[in-house]
């Protein structure tokens, strides 16, 4: 049995295109798009929730794959599933940004180690929020309901079909977003720490012959411990908040209706 060329890159197509946009999610994704997560496993990974899911998804548009309509498309699915993925990574690093601001105001930023997720040397408190902010994103199957989302995006928004200008401009409106919710949610440590100062400056003018340096650096580190312990407690509801948010917005991306 033979098959002609036409046959066979019709095949690839109808798996190739679907493929592109899993995979595309998958490499900036929160976790799977870390660095710790070898290049190979997520391509493996990709292939396989493709070939499951492929049975459930529309037909793909008859189009040459090797053609200049045929890149565009694949450049469309590249586009798709990294505005997709890349939104979990703006609910992560909010956390992240809320570390490096605690860490900054309580002198708690001069302790940083390597960021295994994307290698890069941040503070030790930033990345215990990213952390537990990757945990709540598995623990509440974050995981699952990205990939559910990108197997709808192939009704809603099928293969040949583009985003709209608005939701490129509603992404970047994430990165003020981001700052935004991050220095709302450390707002009372800021106030505390900055009341904090306040008195030890008022204590300087007071009794200048106190070791104010030495004494305010230790009781300072002091509270900005107590803060972070403070704020691990409210940090689920925080995440929950944000992420829902999130979500609502890859819904909107996508077209599909999250109530």
């Amino acid at each position: 049995m033979s098959y002609s060329a036409d046959v066979v890159l019709t095949w690839l197509a109808n798996y190739f295109w679907p493929l592109t946009r899993i995979s595309a999610m998958m490499m900036v994704m929160t976790f799977f798009g870390a660095r710790f997560v070898p290049a190979r496993i997520r391509l493996f990974l990709a292939l396989a929730i493709t070939f499951a899911v492929m049975p459930a998804l529309p037909i793909v548009p008859d189009i040459e794959l090797f053609s200049l309509h045929g890149f565009l498309i694949t450049a469309q699915q590249l586009l798709i599933g990294v505005a997709m993925g890349i939104i979990t990574q703006f609910v992560t690093q909010t956390f992240v940004i809320l570390g490096q601001i605690l860490g900054m105001q309580s002198s708690l930023g001069f302790a940083s180690m390597v960021d295994p997720a994307n290698g890069q040397n941040t503070p030790v408190l930033g990345q215990l929020y990213m952390m537990l902010a990757v945990m709540f994103f598995l623990v509440t199957d974050g995981h699952l309901l990205m990939l559910q989302m990108v197997v709808h995006s192939f009704t809603s928004l099928p293969v040949g079909q583009f985003l709209q200008v608005g939701d490129f401009l509603n992404l970047s409106k994430w990165f003020g977003w981001m700052f935004q919710a991050a220095l709302s949610m450390s707002l009372a440590g800021i106030i505390a720490l900055l009341t904090i100062n306040i008195s030890f400056g008022v204590m300087t003018r007071a009794a200048p012959q106190l070791n104010i340096f030495s004494l305010g650096f230790a009781f300072t580190l002091l509270i900005g411990l107590m803060i972070s312990w403070y704020l691990l407690l409210e940090l689920y509801p925080h995440y929950s908040q944000h992420w829902q948010f999130g979500v609502e917005q890859i819904c909107n991306l996508i077209g599909v209706d999250c109530a």
